[in-house]
This record gives C-alpha cells, structure tokens and sequence, in this order.
C-alpha cells in the first residue's frame, strides 16, 4: 500500500502499490550498449549499467560527481517516456509542511514567474501524467508524455518549480493556510480558516479509514518523521509559518539530496545536460541530514483507541468500529524478505483460502478486511497489518484470541503447495501483465525503495529472488512457517489500535477548530485584525491580475497527430457467436472479454445485477467448492471478473447497451485451462450456499461504506446527472449512493436467502449464448485460442441472437429543475450541477467538449480553487451528453452553485484568445491521444461500439472547433432560464438550510437515515 497525497496540484490519497506491468516487449536497446561504468557524461560519472530481462530494459545508474546528486534511467523501448525529480523530505511536525511547499513550488518560478505555472501547463501539453505527490518521506514530481518537445517543455517547468521556486507569501497564503473574512467584501463577517490545503486535509479525514491509517503509521513508527502527518492535520496546519516552509525548501530540495528518474526511448544524455547546465551548478551538502533512522524495535506490544465519527451508511449501527493488528517488519533495503513478506501476506489474506481471511471474516467477527490491510514496504521499516472493519467493539478481545490462534494453526500447519504455486503464478503473471503506464508504475514502486538507498536494480530482477525464494522451500518445507513465527507470533513490536464512533466526534472537531480560530485572532490587536481584511483584497488582486503567460512553452495544434492509431481486428465466429480478434504484442498473454446483453431482464433484477457481478464467480461450482474454484483460477488465470456494461448510443440521448462484461486474461500456455474454467462457471456455478452469500453482501457493503468521502466528486456528479438524463439515472441505480443506500438496507433487513432466489434467475437468463458478443487479444496463433473457445461455447445453451447489439430505449421526460442534497457528516462539500446537451455524433458536442476544457482552467480553477480554497474544480461532458460542473473538498456550497450559474455571463465578458482555445483543445486531446496497452488496443470499438473513424471525425471536429463555435453553444446551452433546458444539482455534505431557500431549485435532502426525503 502507498499512502501518499497524489495530485494534479490538489491531492489524492491513493495506494496504489502494485506489481509493475510490462508495456511491450523490447529487445536489448542498443543505445546503452555505448557506455561503461566510470564514464563521464555531462557531469554525472556512470556507476552501473545492468540489463533486467523481465523488464525488457537496461538501467543506468549515475551520480552528479559536484552534488552527489543521484540518476537512475531505465532504457526501454516504450513512447511513453517519465521524468520525475524525487526529494527525501522528512518532517518532524504534522504542519503539513512538505505538502504545501509541494503545492507551493508549482506557483511560479525564477524562470516562469506566473502564477501556478503547472496549471496552466495542464493545458499547454499532450502529458499522459503529470501530478506531484507527497508520501510520509518523499516528494515527487513525476511526468509523462509520449511527445519529445513536450518531454522538453514539461521538464524546464518541472526542474525550475522545484529548484528556484518564488515561494511567494502570497502564494502561501493561497495554498496553504489564512485567516480571512467569510465575505471577503463584508468586514463585519466572520473571520474563518481558509487555504486549499487546509481544506484537502478536512476532506481527507472526512474518511474514517484515514484517520485509522494514519494514527496507526503515526503510533507504530513514534520516534521520527513516521510519527507526524506529512499531509498535515487540519487542526497542525494553521501552526506554519511562511519562514518555516522556505527555510524547509532550502534544506531539503538541494540537489544533494535528489533523484532523479527518467524511462523510455528519449537520449537520457539531454536530461543529464540539462541538469548539469542550469540547476547542478551548487555545492554539494551531506545528503544523510535527511536519512530516516531504523525504528528501535520494543520490547512489549502496544495497544491504543481511538475515535472517529459515526458513519450514516453503515448497514450495522452496533457494527462500525475497526481493529488493526499490525507489526513492524524488516528493513526495506533487504529486497529478497521484502518479496517473501509480500508472497506471504498474499497467503495470509488474499482470497477464501487465507488463514485469517476463513477465521476472521467468515466467521462473522468483521464485516471485511479495513483498506489499510496487508504488507506496506514504504516506510523504511515495512509493516504488515490486519484490519478489520464493520466490527462490534465488544469482541475486539475476541479478535486478538482468534488472531493468535490462527497464527499458531498456520505455524503448525503451514500452506498447501497449490495455494503457495498459486500466488507465485499472480506475480508471474502481473509481470508480464502489460499496461500503457508502465515507466510511471515502476516510478512508484521503486521511489520508496530507493528513498532509503537500496538496490533498485536487483529489486526489479524479480525471478531471481522467486528463484531463491523456491529454492529455499526446497531446503526447508517448513520456510514459510518460519517466516510467520518470527514477525507475527516472536515480533514484540506490534500495535493493536482500535477505533470506535463517537457521538459527539464531530461537534469536538469544531469546537477545536474554533478554539484554535478564537486563540489566534486574540493575538491580534485592532489595528492587525484590520489587516486581515485588507490582506485578503490584496490577495484577491493578485489572484485576478491578468499575466503574461506567453513565457510558458507551449505545444502547438500543428503537433498533434494526424489520425487517431488504429489498430487491427478481425471479426469472425464460434459457434455463432461474434468474437472480434486482435493479434498484438501481448507479451505471451491473452486477454478475453465478453458481453452478455441484459436488455430482457426485468427491472427489479437489473437492480441487482451489481451485486450478482461481485458474487457469481465467488460462490464455487458442481465440481469445486468457492476455496477450490478461487485456487484454480489463480493457479491458471488472472481471475474470472464481471462488472456492469453500459455503453451510450453515440447519437441517442436515451439509448443504450447494458449488459455485464466478463473478462480473464492468462498466459498463453494456459488458455486451455481458462477456458475450462469459463465452461465451468456458465454451466455449473452453485448458487445454494446461503451463508457464503451472505458473507460476500456483506463484505461488499462495508465496501461501499467507506470511501465515499475519497471519490465524492463522482459520486455527486452521478447525482446530478441522474436528475436530468435517464441513462444516468440507471448508473446512479447500480452504481451510485442510491446502490450504496439500497445495499445498507438490504443488509439491515436481512434479505440474504430472497436476494440469492433472484441472483439465481439472473444467472439463468444471463449465462448462456443468447446475447453474447466477445472480444480476443493475444500473441498467440490465432486457431490455438480458438480450440479451446470452441469448446467452451459449445457447452453453453442458448442460440445467439446478436447481429445487431440489443439497445434498451428509456425516455423518462423531467424538464423541471431539481436538487437533491445528500446529507453527510463531513466538514467539506462535494457539488455538481448538470446540463443536458447532446450525444457524441452530434456536431455542438465537440464544441461542448472544448467548452468544458475551456471553462476548467479559465475560470472555475481561478474561481472555486484559487479565491474560494476548494481542493479542485472543473467542467466535463459525457458521451451521453450530460455537460457537467463539479467540485470536490469544497468549503462553500450555495457560493459554488452561484459561481457555475455565472458561468455564461463570465463567457460573455471573457477577452477570448486564440491561444485559449488552442490549449483546450490541447487539453481534450490529453485523453484521446493517450496510449493504449497491446492487450486493450481495439477494446473502445467492441465495448463502446466507437469505430476509430468514428474517434478521427470526432478529432477533426475538435481541431476545427472556432472561438465562435465555442461562444455559440454557450449560448444556445449554459445561458440561465433557456426553455426545455434539463438542469440537476446535487451536493454531498454537512446539513446546509441555504440550499432550502433556493426555492426554484427545487431541492430535496436526503439523510441516508431512511428511504424518504424531506
């Protein structure tokens, strides 16, 4: 797990730590075959040259012989190339100090002295990623681009961001902390707390999960920066001076104490030129005043509790406290127990056939596994934890009774050869796996590594340390056992941290923040409170002052590709049934999906169809009991997944396809056995076991409980959109907080065994031929694949019936306009407002579409992020046609709703550049130009139904959008009280009487308490 502030200016907390996927094979490049260790290049002397053959790529490891600044390039035959400029920053209070220098250095800088260069550079690039982020001991600064002038620009801005930022007071004022009045016109309002950082950190511990992950870093690891939030604690932040942060800059963000990465196809020896010509040019400083010492290991456990706030989506009142159990491990540069922890948390948790998941999750003591579970090697010392949330505080004892005696039980026992093979072929698999971002994935796994001095090269020879890991099995059956009698029965360093709601948790945060508001106005006299209002017109001065952004590099419209890639596929049939193939370099992988339309269920059944795609693959066969069937499928396959399929009709604006999407993908060697395992499932999937179902529903709806307050944004976007379009409003029935609602209750009324009765009809109207379309990608021969395919369609009933794809038409009609208002108990605000337009073939919908870009970095980034401290903002429109305005960690709700409506008067008095419209559409072409993995290239035209001459018209339609086309669909769309014109509005938040007064939005408020609104 990588927790870590991601963002594009605004952060994200994610962890995404997983295996790196290959992109494309690529034979030894004969660029790196040049040089030698000892060779002087641009200043840097090379240190090691080494050839990883499972990553298809040569690493180069330099050091910048005056700063000691350290260089890894990974020579790969990959376009998409990566430069990242990485800092160890190691905190020692929860200010949140690096996080907003991380914002703040991309402000402006000696070079590009405009305000927040990389927002506009968003618009002025083809990046595939471009984001900063902040972990508990790094900040890194990370690119990508498949474009070598844009790789040049994109590199000037980065590099001088961060090694010659402004840091200007003001700046800091935006980004990070102020006191200003509410009405920033009105100096008899209130004075509150306002800043965008400020605000991300409430909105991140809206999510109670993330007050446990980082209480449990912070309690586990107490001696140093570990024990301190990098992100800062909201109540920490307003404790940070303006000096602080530039004298941390100066320390910390010295050449000496960087790393720089780069990967691809682009000549490494302009990066290191470069570098050497205009930032490396200083002394060098002695780069272990930023090392992290290792963690004195105690001598007894620990046990802490803590408490968050009462979450309303909970199916079980009595069940919403969390426990973790958690160790600290081993030393991260130790790579080969760094791969043996990883393989053994996978044995430990991963699947039904895990010890603690059988003794703590199927037995009902938890409601699942906590977010924050597993082996997390990215502190300096690794941590492997057990979590369980939806647990009832009563049998937190139980919990460490039954944790103890499963370990002991695997420690007697150990683990079967199959399950171990099993989780050895995932990571095989996952190697080989390829995916369009690889450089970036292997950015992420190797910073923390790398953070911490060790040995980035042998860590990505992988097959190596699975060599000695086998062999070690060999020379001792019992290795494994060991291995967990030593870090979690004999580890006296561990952590038991409990977590309970409290009633009055919520109303003690504002009292704190109050008090803490209150204790520093009373520092203040008259004359500085005075200075309060006159600071923040200066700041909304400077924050309106027009500036010359025609010192930031640019790409042009002339360097956008000519035409959309295309890439090869064949159609044909088996057994009647239509498979489109495409043969493409897979890496020895093939990759399967199908289609199976749902159109003729009935409508209570298509509710359900969520729950039966979480279910249907999990419940075991005839032949194989669910721990069986799991082991099979993760000893040939990647797994057998179902999801829900909804494809819009590109020129409808109420029709489309809904159906379920299987996939699997294998290595070649084993489509056979993926294929028996699909002939099994469709012909003999056991839906008898009432218990296990029960497990699952209720694994997936503590699921759906958590991380609401993480994707807000899109949960209110769906919102809105269902009040206007029908399409979404069947999104928002499977997929969006009325599923989450109608999943609490489910589980509150115990439905289990009538729920199961329906799953069963939906199995046995979906699991056959009869709309079924499917789609083949692989590098094998294409009548090997087919053999086995065969055999797996001729065993399923039905006769197929999909010459043309089956759509369903809705044409609910609401031209009123309505707002729906989801109370929830957070401290920040998610808001959307949603316009109806017109569907993707529609000539005005490129237009919106620039529009959308347009109205996101000219005006809501200024005036919802900038002046008024939301963590972000944008507009978008979908292909069904729903133009959509949105904000995410918003302090302000109905200012928010004002700021949307104004948006067309906005445009009206808007000094519209050519340059403007240039860098929107660059901005659109971000994501159609984007690459595509082997095993995805052809998947828009068979999942979508988007032909890449569909994609081209679509493009020369964006190219040739006007500042006139732009104006004119603003006109005929955005402007207020047009006739016919669908409008919905939705916000997720704390209780808000403002929105009740809005009468002509016609709001309603949901509680989440109960089916009805108020």
């Amino acid at each position: 797990m990588l927790r870590q502030f991601n963002k594009t200016k605004c952060a994200l907390l994610v962890f995404p730590r997983r295996h790196s996927h290959a992109t494309q094979i690529s034979p030894k490049n004969n660029e790196s075959e040049k040089y030698r260790k000892g060779d002087l290049i641009h200043g840097f002397v090379l240190d090691e040259i080494a050839r990883v053959d499972e990553m298809f790529l040569d690493a180069i490891r330099l050091t910048h012989l005056s700063t000691g600044a350290q260089y890894l390039h990974l020579n790969r035959d990959d376009s998409n190339n990566v430069f990242s400029i990485n800092f160890r920053t190691t905190p020692m209070d929860s200010t949140g100090l690096p996080h907003i220098l991380e914002h703040m250095t991309l402000c402006g800088s000696n070079r590009y002295p405009v305000r927040d260069p990389f927002m506009k550079m968003l618009r002025r690039s083809l990046a595939t990623f471009l984001n900063a982020m902040t972990g508990p001991d790094y900040t890194i600064y990370p690119f990508s681009t498949q474009n070598i002038k844009d790789f040049y620009n994109l590199q000037s801005v980065y590099a001088d961001a961060v090694f010659k930022p402004l840091l200007r007071e003001m700046d800091f004022r935006q980004e990070g902390w102020r006191l200003e009045h509410a009405d920033l016109n009105d100096k008899k309002s209130s004075i509150i707390f306002k800043g965008v950082v400020f605000n991300e950190m409430k909105g991140v511990f809206n999510e109670n999960q993330w007050v446990f992950t980082e209480k449990f870093l912070n309690l586990i690891l107490p001696s140093h920066t570990y024990s301190v939030c990098s992100g800062g604690y909201p109540l920490d932040i307003p404790k940070l001076t303006h000096k602080a942060l530039t004298d941390f800059h100066a320390k910390y963000y010295h050449p000496s104490n960087s790393r720089i990465f780069s990967y691809g196809n682009f000549p490494f020896e302009n990066h290191l030129k470069f570098l050497n010509d205009n930032y490396f040019t200083c002394d060098k400083i002695d780069p272990k005043m930023s090392s992290v010492p290792s963690e004195s290991r105690w001598k007894v456990p620990r046990r802490e509790h803590i408490t968050c706030k009462i979450d309303p989506l909970a199916s079980d009142p009595d069940k919403q406290s969390v426990i973790g159990i958690g160790f600290l491990c081993n030393d991260i540069t130790d790579i080969q127990t760094t791969l043996e922890l990883k393989i053994l948390s996978e044995l430990l948790l991963k699947g039904p056939n895990s010890a603690f998941y059988k003794s703590l999750v199927e037995s009902g003591l938890s409601d699942g596994f906590g977010g924050f579970t597993g082996y997390d090697p990215q502190c300096r010392d690794s941590i492997f934890i057990v979590s369980l949330q939806g647990v009832k505080p009563e049998n937190f004892q139980k919990i460490e009774q039954v944790f103890d005696e499963t370990v002991n039980r695997v420690i007697d026992q150990g683990f079967g050869k199959d399950h171990v093979q099993a989780v050895l072929h995932g990571i095989e698999i996952r190697v080989k796996h390829q995916v369009s971002n690889f450089g970036m994935n292997l950015l992420f796994n190797l910073t923390s590594l790398w953070n911490h001095d060790g040995n980035l090269i042998e860590s990505m020879r992988i097959n190596k340390a699975i060599e000695n890991f086998r062999m070690q099995l060999q020379q001792d059956s019992t290795y494994l056992n060991k291995l967990v009698e030593k870090y979690l029965k004999n580890n006296q360093h561990q952590l038991v941290l409990t977590m309970s709601p409290d009633d009055e948790y919520e109303s003690k945060l504002k009292t704190a923040e109050e008090k803490l508001l209150q204790s520093k106005l009373k520092e203040f006299s008259s004359k500085e409170l005075d200075q309060i209002y006159n600071n923040g017109l200066i700041l909304r001065k400077d924050q309106e002052k027009e500036e010359n952004l025609n010192i930031l590099p640019t790409l042009k419209m002339e360097d956008l590709k000519k035409d959309v890639n295309r890439y090869a596929t064949e159609n044909i049939k088996v057994c009647e049934v239509p498979i489109q193939i495409s043969i493409q370099p897979t890496n020895g992988v093939s990759y399967y999906r199908g289609i199976l339309n749902t159109c003729d269920l009935s409508d209570d059944l298509k509710l359900l169809v969520p729950i039966f795609n979480n279910v249907i693959s999990k419940m075991g066969t005839n032949s194989h009991d669910y721990r069986s069937f799991d082991r099979l499928c993760q000893l040939k396959t990647g797994g057998l997944h179902f999801s829900s399929h909804i494809a819009e009709k590109i020129d409808s604006l109420t029709s489309y396809e809904e159906g379920i999407l299987i996939s699997s993908y294998c290595l070649d060697k084993n489509t056979d056995d993926m294929w028996k395992l699909w002939i099994e499932l469709f012909n003999e999937v056991n839906l008898e076991d009432a218990t296990r179902f029960e497990t699952l529903i209720k694994i997936l709806a503590a699921d759906l409980s958590q991380g609401i307050a993480d994707s807000g944004h899109i949960y209110v976007m769906n919102s809105a959109a269902s009040l206007i379009s029908p399409i979404a409003k069947y999104k928002e029935s499977i997929s969006g907080l009325e599923f989450v609602g109608r999943m609490k209750r489910m589980v509150q009324n115990k439905e289990f065994v009538t729920v199961l009765e329906k799953i069963k009809a939906i199995s046995q109207h979906v699991l056959n031929k009869e709309h079924f379309r499917t789609a083949i990608n692989t590098s094998n021969e294409k009548n090997i694949i087919l053999k086995g395919l065969h055999e797996f369609y001729q065993s399923i009933d039905g006769i197929p019936n999909v010459e043309t794809v089956k759509l369903t038409q809705n044409n609910q009609k609401s031209n009123v306009e309505k707002g729906v208002h989801h109370v929830m108990p957070y401290n920040t605000n998610y808001t959307s407002k949603t316009i109806l337009t017109v569907p993707y073939s529609h000539p005005d919908h490129a237009c919106l579409r620039i529009l959308a870009k347009l109205i996101s970095s000219v005006y809501l980034l200024k005036e919802v992020r900038e002046k008024e401290g939301a963590y972000g903002s944008g507009a978008t429109i979908s292909t069904e046609g729903v133009f959509t305005f949105f904000s995410f960690r918003d302090p302000n709700s109905t200012k928010t709703f004002d700021t949307f409506d104004k948006t067309y008067d906005f445009l009206k008095s808007f000094h519209f550049k050519h340059t403007d419209l240039d860098e929107s559409k660059l901005g659109v072409f971000q994501n159609i130009d984007a690459p595509i993995a082997p095993g995805d290239r052809g998947m828009t035209k068979f999942i979508t139904g988007l032909t890449d001459d569909d994609i081209q018209m679509q493009r020369i339609r964006l190219k040739n959008v006007t500042k006139e086309d732009v104006l004119r669909v603003a006109e005929k769309y955005l402007r207020p009280g047009i006739d016919g014109v669908k409008v919905g509005r939705a916000i997720i938040g704390p209780a808000n009487s403002e929105l009740l007064e809005r009468k002509s939005e016609n709001w309603e408020v949901w509680t989440n308490e109960s089916e009805d609104s108020q």
